[in-house]
């Protein structure tokens, strides 16, 4: 496995390399102080760089936690990099590519982690760390992946998982969190009665963010009981609100410091709400491939 996680990590320094590269080329050709180029935000190519360096180093021993991050990070860079290379104004054609390059890279980290977590899954707890681990005296310890019984149904499984204790309770307060925050970012926008108009489309259709709230507190209501497609939902929702927080700004031209600040919170809990329910998922795998283990011994 270690065989499987070196080119991540490699294309993870990859990436690192082009943020870098990438920040160093818009400032070049704005000419301007770096706090105030493209908008504001044309120094985010700086932190994304010491991010992916510090994800580097945590994946490279062997966070499985962090690989699960740096798959949603993923997904949301490729569609950041090509959007922010043209959205924030012009930029020289050597900033495009390497906008365009950095996506291309991380659609292959996206590809190649998802392969390595999913291998992953097929494992005993136990052996996860060693199979996630770049140490080959770790992943010479890891057994062959334990075949599916067909008597141990993963919706039981995931049930059990998600809904017992610390998981469900982790579930449940940042969704109530996430929910409060995209409450919070409507009223600050001025959608409540007597305030500003309400549409479907442009800043008109910023009300939204309440029946956001609303979904994803009806999808955790049962994800916090176990329920296997209710948790997989909740997952793909966490993702779309990650990636739709980190965006809107752009889209809607928000420059109100105040909902910028609850736009940021609520990717970073939408993010965080991800992992969570990808851990309670793989939970109930987890505690599947236990049970097999045993009766196999």
């Amino acid at each position: 496995m270690a065989r499987a996680m070196r080119p991540v990590v490699v294309l993870m320094l990859l990436a690192t390399i082009l943020f870098v590269v990438d920040g160093l080329l818009d400032h070049a050709a704005s000419n301007q102080p770096i706090l105030d180029e493209y908008k504001g935000v044309g120094w985010t190519s700086f932190v994304f760089a010491i991010a992916n360096l510090l994800m580097t180093v945590a994946v490279a021993r062997g966070s499985e936690r962090t690989l699960l991050g740096r798959i949603a990070l993923s997904a949301f860079f490729i569609v950041e990099r090509p959007l922010t290379a043209f959205v924030l104004g012009p930029k020289p054609i050597t900033s495009v590519a390497v906008h365009v390059a950095t996506a291309v890279v991380e659609l292959v980290i996206l590809v190649g982690a998802l392969r390595v977590w999913r291998l992953g899954h097929s494992l005993v707890p136990a052996d996860m760390d060693a199979m996630f681990s770049l140490d080959p005296s770790g992943v010479a310890a890891v057994p062959a992946p334990i075949a599916p019984a067909a008597s141990e149904p993963k919706a039981a499984n995931a049930a059990r998982s998600a809904g017992s204790g610390g998981s469900a309770w982790l579930l449940g307060i940042l969704t109530l969190l996430l929910a409060a925050i995209l409450v919070a970012d409507g009223a600050a926008a001025g959608f409540i009665p007597g305030g500003r108009d309400w549409g479907t489309s442009g800043d008109s259709s910023g009300w939204l963010v309440y029946l956001f709230a609303v979904t994803i507190l009806v999808v955790a209501t049962r994800a916090v009981h176990g329920g296997t497609v209710a948790l997989r939902l909740l997952l793909v929702l966490a993702l779309i609100f990650f990636v739709e927080r980190a965006f809107s700004p752009f889209a809607l031209k928000v420059i109100e410091p105040v909902q910028l600040a609850l736009h940021g919170l609520a990717a970073f809990i939408a993010l965080a709400l991800a992992l969570a329910t990808a851990s309670a998922i793989r939970g109930g795998s987890g505690a599947a491939s236990s049970r097999r283990a045993s009766s196999a011994t």
